[in-house]
């Protein structure tokens, strides 16, 4: 009896351990490059706390709320103690964001933020045309160690962050974005996001961009 007592315990610490290692490698900054990247700076808000993206001008992102979150492995998360993780797909009204840029490197700013809870991280949205919503996939946003995967196999969209003031980060993705739906994350954990749009120059009957609020 003492030595299957034993064995239990060790499967649950075994689980545990794998667990933290997890949770660890999730808060860990998102990166595609060994090297640091090279500080860089620009003209942001002086005087206003929020996030802001740079267009034509800096524009406030307000916060979004997920209207509704599911979870997908929820089964097996539940009988493996967590050693498989369980992904949250989050789903946010509307195919387009109240905030949109042309395609290109915009600038963002977490401007006047004492703190983050977790590392920023830029990622894909998918639109959903039947639901008229925008989708936050989970399991697309894998970090492994402190090097994000390849960008082209998940949503997490290789950027490179600065912090000129100890009140202040800005995040600017490496490659253009193309026309799509883009949100910030303060932590690849929170589905509270600062949604943007990417779309062409209105006049564009293919593309045209969404109504402004």
């Amino acid at each position: 009896m003492t030595s299957f007592t034993c064995k239990i315990g060790t499967v649950v610490v075994v689980a545990i351990l794998i667990t933290a290692a997890y949770t660890a490698s999730q808060d860990k900054t998102a990166t595609s490059n060994d090297a640091a990247p090279q500080p860089f700076t620009a003209n942001y808000p002086p005087d206003r706390p929020g996030v802001f993206i740079q267009g034509k001008d800096w524009t406030s992102i307000p916060a979004t709320m997920p209207a509704k979150s599911r979870v997908k492995h929820g089964v097996a998360a539940a009988f493996s103690y967590g050693a498989v993780p369980a992904d949250l797909v989050s789903e946010y009204d509307g195919l387009h964001a109240q905030v949109w840029v042309e395609p290109g490197r915009p600038i963002i700013c977490i401007c006047r933020l004492f703190a983050l809870p977790g590392a920023p991280v830029l990622v894909r949205l998918h639109p959903n045309q039947k639901k008229n919503l925008r989708e936050l996939d989970g399991g697309r946003m894998p970090v492994i160690g402190a090097k994000m995967a390849d960008a082209t196999k998940n949503d997490l969209i290789a950027a490179d962050i600065s912090q000129p003031e100890d009140t202040v980060w800005l995040i600017r993705p490496q490659q253009d974005l193309p026309v799509g739906e883009y949100a910030l994350l303060l932590g690849t954990r929170n589905v509270n996001l600062f949604a943007f749009t990417v779309a062409v120059a209105s006049g564009d009957p293919g593309n045209p961009p969404p109504a402004k609020h």
